[in-house]
């Protein structure tokens, strides 16, 4: 594959990490075919929500109460982010948001993890996403000052939970029980899936319309076609090893490699490392799009 301009796209913060990564492997010129598609079929039924501290009950009550009050505009930032073309993407976002808390009281100081488009990423010097821009919302309803916080992923949860600087995680995040123990959600804002991503000439899960379907052929896959990946400790890992709290069985005979982003999965896919991989749909939908820009 060959660089393009969507290393400046939603990715950039994967620069971060010391990879090439995006659509494209390092250098050479554009490509005009597509290379990536996605399996539509539906692998898993989620529920997206806001983490907020134990025990602030006030703040939890207040974004409650902001999702039914501000829903035409959630609705909205949805509608932006999904039905837009990688150069909108690529213009999206705010280099004004504040990075570092400074532990005033009229801060709300977010976590999240800015790997996962559409839904929260790093546009150059600029932060956007659907959550990022729902953070911004609910900031101004609630009269404070946002503040967004990057880290890995597994962090986001376990930093509410632990570290007062932070009330709330706001990163895609599924509601399962581990969680509940280690915050307290919102009210549900979005229902997820998982979908699987493939090479365009990969015809392993043509012809497959139904999620039984597509088990029963991840079920006997073996060798190199057995090989999968996605981003690190979410859905997508769960529901290739396998969690009970999910519903989850898992596959033993599949090799799930972990990477900071689904776009760096993508990319050794590309690369011939791994066969597929496993994402939330809505992100498939946007890196694929972007991919075959």
């Amino acid at each position: 594959l060959k660089m393009k301009k969507f290393l400046t796209l939603l990715l950039s913060a994967l620069l971060v990490v010391g990879a090439c990564v995006g659509l494209t492997a390092c250098g050479g010129d554009e490509v005009s075919d597509p290379v990536v598609k996605v399996i539509n079929v539906d692998l898993s039924d989620e529920q997206y929500a806001y983490g907020v501290k134990k025990g602030d009950t006030e703040l939890l009550n207040s974004v409650n109460q902001f999702l039914v009050d501000k829903k035409t505009e959630i609705d909205a930032i949805f509608e932006k982010y999904t039905t837009a073309t990688p150069d909108q993407l690529s213009s999206f976002g705010s280099s004004a948001i504040q990075t570092t808390p400074t532990g005033s009281d009229n801060e709300l100081v977010v976590a999240t993890n800015l790997d996962f488009p559409p839904f929260e990423y790093a546009n150059g010097n600029k932060i956007a996403g659907i959550d990022m821009e729902i953070a911004q919302l609910l900031a101004n309803y609630l009269s404070k000052t946002l503040v967004v916080v990057h880290m890995d992923f597994n962090s986001v949860v376990t930093s509410v939970q632990t570290d007062p600087t932070y009330d709330i995680a706001m990163a895609g995040l599924t509601i399962t029980e581990p969680r509940k123990e280690q915050v307290n959600f919102s009210d549900a804002y979005f229902g997820a899936t998982q979908v699987i991503i493939t090479k365009v000439g990969d015809t392993t899960f043509d012809g497959l319309t139904t999620a039984e379907e597509v088990e029963e052929k991840l079920a006997s896959l073996t060798g190199d076609a057995a090989k999968c990946g996605g981003q690190i400790a979410t859905t997508s890992q769960f529901y290739i090893e396998g969690n009970a709290d999910l519903e989850f069985n898992g596959f033993a005979n599949l090799t799930f490699s972990s990477y900071k982003s689904a776009a760096l999965a993508i990319q050794d896919m590309l690369n011939g490392k791994i066969a597929f991989v496993v994402v939330d749909k809505t992100t498939a939908n946007a890196l694929v799009k972007s991919f075959n820009d």
